[in-house]
Formats: C-alpha cells, structure tokens, sequence
C-alpha cells in the first residue's frame, strides 16, 4: 500500500537538504549495488549522512507500517535536470532484501516540469508538494518520467526487512 504524507518535511528543511546535496560530489547514477550505468537511468545522486532526517523518516515508517526493519539505507539525495529519467524499475530484487521504499520531494513543483513519480498499476502521478513523503513496497513497479525543465532534487531510502 502507497502511503503519501503532503508537506511532511519542512519547507526549510526541504531548502537546506537541497543546500547540502548540491555542494557534494555527485555521481552519475546506475543500475544495483554496482552502481552499472544503464539506459534506463540518466540521474546524479550522492548521500547524505543526516541522522535526525534519517530518524524522522525511520520512525514514520515503523508507525506506518507492520514490518520488522532490520536495516535502514543510506539517504540518497538524487539531480534530475533536462532529459533526465528513471525507467520502469522495482527497488526490491533478490540480493538487496529491500521491503519498503521512501522517496521525499524536495523541490518547489514550480520549480520544474516532467519528472513525475509514476506507479505502472494506475500510472497517476504521485502529488509533487514540497516536502512530500511517499513511503510504498519496494516491489512496485515504478519510474520518474524525464525531466523537461527545470531541476528536481528529491531523497530516497529503502528499508530491509520482512513483515511482522
């Protein structure tokens, strides 16, 4: 089940994660614990060590949620600019025991345009509030359509586990 929480993440808070991304290194993003380059993904991201953030977003998930979390990824902050994607893909597959996922918009919707969250099984696109947490199953079928203005700053985290 698709959990959505507009506006969850502070305005501020929003602002100052995009501050601290941007003046990090950023890799071009691939595919897998490899980090392969793919056709299917054209991002760049980095992580961001931010403890509060990751434990405000850990407990939300353990409310919301009837999982046994056994670990908590990194936060990866992720640079969408003008032609940039992800193709269809699941977050979950057999090596990476990934069960939930979390994705924070991070930029102003005015900011840009394409760049949508979109879910295969009803493709609706997900809202694009500043601040928005989606937390879902990591085995949902999911992309982020290109960009094509603009730039869109968004968080991700996945968790390992199993249901309770």
């Amino acid at each position: 089940m698709i959990k959505i929480f507009e506006k969850f993440i502070p305005r501020m808070a929003c602002q100052q994660i995009i501050q601290e991304g941007r003046v990090r290194p950023q890799m071009d993003a691939g595919i897998g614990k490899d980090n392969i380059k793919s056709e299917g993904r054209s991002t760049h991201v980095t992580f961001i060590n931010n403890s509060f953030l990751k434990s405000v977003i850990y407990d939300l998930v353990a409310f919301n949620y009837d999982y046994t979390i056994e670990e908590a990824e990194d936060l990866q902050f992720a640079t969408y600019r003008r032609d940039d994607f992800y193709g269809l893909h699941k977050d979950a597959d057999k090596e990476n025991n990934r069960v939930l996922s979390v994705t924070v918009q991070l930029s102003k919707a005015s900011e840009y345009e394409g760049g949508d969250l979109v879910f295969d099984y009803d493709r609706h696109s997900m809202p694009r509030v500043q601040g928005t947490v989606i937390i879902f199953p990591s085995n949902l079928y999911h992309e982020v359509t290109p960009v094509t203005r603009g730039t869109r700053y968004s968080l991700v985290q996945w968790f390992k586990g199993k249901e309770k």
